[in-house]
C-alpha cells in the first residue's frame, strides 16, 4: 500500500489530486469558518448571493475561460486584444448593462456587489485558463478554485454584512488577479500563444452556452432552493454540498491534466488518441473519487462539533448520501464535458445541461403543484436526479456522434502496476 502511495505521489496526477484536495479542504474550512462567524442565518444569505455571483460570472464571461483553454491549447493562439476583451473588457461592459436592467427588475437585491464579484471571478477563471496552457497547472488551479473563496473568507473577517463581504472580496480578488496577470505577461512562453501575429478570435457561442448552463446547474439548488428553504437550512445544505463536492475533485484534476491531449488529438483528427486521452482522464478521476467518498462519510460525525446548533441533524446523513450518489454518477462520466467542449461539440454539453436544469425546475414545480414544502432532502433528490440525467445524456450523445466512450472504468487498461 505504501509503495502505491509513494508511486502516486511521484506522478503528476497524484500531485495534482493532493493539491486539489488541499485547495478544496481549505475552501471547506473557509465556509465552515464563515458559518461559525456569521451564524447559519447570515451564512445562508451570503451563500445565496455567492451563488448568484458565480452564475453571473459565467453569463458575463461569454465563455472566456473555456474559449481561452481551447484556442490557446490547440496551438492557434490569440491576439492580445482578443484576450483582454474576453478577460476584462466585455465582462465589465456586460456588467454595467446588467446592473441597470437587473436593478429595475429586482431592486431589492445588491446587484452592484454581485456583479463586481462576478467580474472578478471571471477574470480569475480566465487567467487560470491561460496559466494552464502555459504549463502552470497547480497555480492555475489555485487561482481559479481557491483564491475566490479565500478572499471571501478574509472579507468575512473584516465585515459581517453579506453585501459588504462581497464588495471586499471583489476588491481582494481583483488585487490577486493583478498579480496573476503580471505572471502571465512575464511568462517566457506567452508569445507562443498570445501575440500580435495570432488571430483575433471572437466569441465562442457554444462554449458560452455550455459554461452558463453548467454554472446554472451547479448553483440552481442553492439559488432556487434558497427561495424555498430557510436561511439556516440552505446554510447547512450548502456545507453538505461542499462536502459532497470533495468527491468530485479528481474530475477537475482530470480535466486540467487531459485538456491539452484532448485538444491536440482533436486537432490531429486522431480518434484513437482522443479515446486514449479520455481514458487517461477517467482513470485519474475514478478510484481517488471513490476513496474520497468513503473519507467524507467517515468524517461526517465531526460536522456537529463545528456547528452544534445545526437544525434537524437527523436529515444530515440522508441529504449527504443523496448528494454523494449524484456526485458519484458525475464521477463515472467525468470526461464528457471536456471531450464535448474541446472537440467542437459544446452544443451537446449545453443541451445536456439544459435537460438537467429542466429536470430540477420540473421537480421544484411539482412540489409547488402538490403543495408540498421543499425540504433539504427533496432539494438534494431533485439536484442529484438533474445532474445524473445531464451526465448520462452527454455520454450517450458523444458515443453516438463520435464513437468516444467517456464512461470511467476501474481498469480499462492497467493503470497501477505492483511489483
Amino acid at each position: 500500500m505504501m509503495a502505491i502511495l509513494r508511486y502516486g505521489l511521484h506522478q503528476p496526477a497524484g500531485i495534482a489530486i493532493l493539491l486539489r484536495l488541499g485547495l478544496l479542504g481549505g475552501n471547506l474550512a473557509v465556509l465552515l469558518g464563515l458559518a461559525m462567524r456569521l451564524g447559519l442565518d447570515g451564512f445562508g444569505g451570503l451563500i445565496v448571493l455567492w451563488g448568484l455571483a458565480l452564475v453571473a460570472a459565467t453569463c458575463l464571461g461569454f465563455g472566456g475561460p473555456l474559449a481561452l483553454l481551447a484556442r490557446l491549447g490547440d496551438g492557434a493562439g490569440m491576439h492580445p486584444q482578443a484576450v483582454i476583451g474576453l478577460c476584462l473588457f466585455w465582462p465589465m461592459l456586460a456588467a454595467c448593462g446588467a446592473a441597470l436592467g437587473l436593478g429595475l427588475l429586482w431592486p431589492d437585491l445588491p446587484w452592484l456587489a454581485v456583479l463586481a464579484m462576478a467580474v472578478a471571478v471571471n477574470l480569475a477563471s480566465c487567467l487560470g485558463s491561460i496559466l494552464r496552457v502555459l504549463g502552470s497547472i497547480h497555480l492555475s488551479m489555485a487561482l481559479r478554485d481557491f483564491a475566490p473563496l479565500v478572499v471571501l473568507g478574509l472579507a468575512g473577517l473584516l465585515a459581517a454584512d453579506p453585501v459588504a463581504i462581497l464588495w471586499l472580496a471583489a476588491l481582494g480578488l481583483g488585487v490577486v488577479c493583478l498579480g496573476a496577470a503580471g505572471l502571465v505577461w512575464r511568462h517566457p512562453q506567452r508569445r507562443m500563444v498570445i501575440g500580435p501575429d495570432r488571430p483575433q478570435a471572437g466569441f465562442a457561442k457554444d462554449l458560452w452556452a455550455t459554461a452558463v448552463l453548467g454554472m446554472g446547474l451547479a448553483q440552481v439548488d442553492i439559488i432556487l432552493g434558497g427561495q424555498f428553504l430557510t436561511p439556516e437550512q440552505i446554510g447547512v445544505y450548502a456545507l453538505l454540498r461542499r462536502l459532497a463536492n470533495l468527491v468530485a475533485l479528481p474530475v477537475a484534476v482530470a480535466t486540467w491534466l487531459s485538456a491539452g491531449r484532448i485538444s491536440a488529438a482533436h486537432a490531429a483528427r486522431d480518434t484513437a488518441a482522443l479515446q486514449s486521452a479520455s481514458d487517461a482522464g477517467a482513470r485519474i478521476a475514478l478510484l481517488p473519487g471513490l476513496g474520497l467518498a468513503a473519507g467524507v462519510l467517515l468524517a461526517l460525525p465531526l460536522l456537529p462539533l463545528w456547528l452544534p446548533d445545526m437544525p434537524r441533524p437527523g436529515l444530515v446523513l440522508p441529504v449527504l448520501l443523496v448528494l454523494l450518489g449524484g456526485t458519484l454518477v458525475q464521477l463515472a462520466f467525468a470526461q464528457g464535458v471536456s471531450v464535448a467542449t474541446l472537440t467542437g461539440r459544446g452544443h451537446l454539453a449545453a443541451l445536456a445541461r439544459l435537460a438537467g436544469l429542466g429536470t430540477y425546475l420540473g421537480a421544484c414545480l411539482g412540489t409547488v403543484v402538490l403543495a408540498a414544502p421543499l425540504d433539504p432532502l427533496g432539494n438534494a433528490l431533485a439536484y442529484a436526479l438533474a445532474t445524473s440525467l445531464c451526465a448520462g445524456l452527454l455520454w450517450l450523445w458523444l458515443w453516438r456522434s463520435m464513437g468516444i466512450d467517456t464512461l470511467a472504468r476501474p481498469r480499462r487498461r492497467l493503470g497501477w502496476r505492483m511489483s
